[in-house]
């Protein structure tokens, strides 16, 4: 699956060419980017754990334990996207991951 969807035009974009060289992100264009990035790791990462636990029946703790955590960060990638304007691209990139 590729950031680059139709939902993700030229400009919302993210590419590793757009972060920069240097290990701090600088502007706020380069935080909201990595934000970006980071939520879509996580929401990524719930999507594999879901579809893995769909194979193997049942529920075990671990797992409803594990969902809950990537839940609770995905939530606070949200509302520090909102901070840094960029709520909707927030949405889209999860309803894109969920997919």
């Amino acid at each position: 699956m590729s950031l680059s969807s139709s939902q993700f035009a030229s400009d919302n974009a993210v590419s590793i060419a757009t972060f920069p060289t240097r290990s701090q992100l600088e502007t706020p264009d380069q935080i909201r980017r990595f934000e970006l990035l980071r939520l879509a790791f996580f929401v990524l990462r719930l999507r594999k754990l879901e579809q893995t636990h769909e194979a193997t029946e049942g529920t075990t703790k671990e797992y409803q334990f594990r969902c809950s955590l990537l839940r609770h960060t995905i939530f606070q990638q949200v509302i520090t996207l909102t901070r840094l304007d960029a709520r909707q691209q927030a949405m889209q990139l999860i309803d894109t991951c969920r997919k």
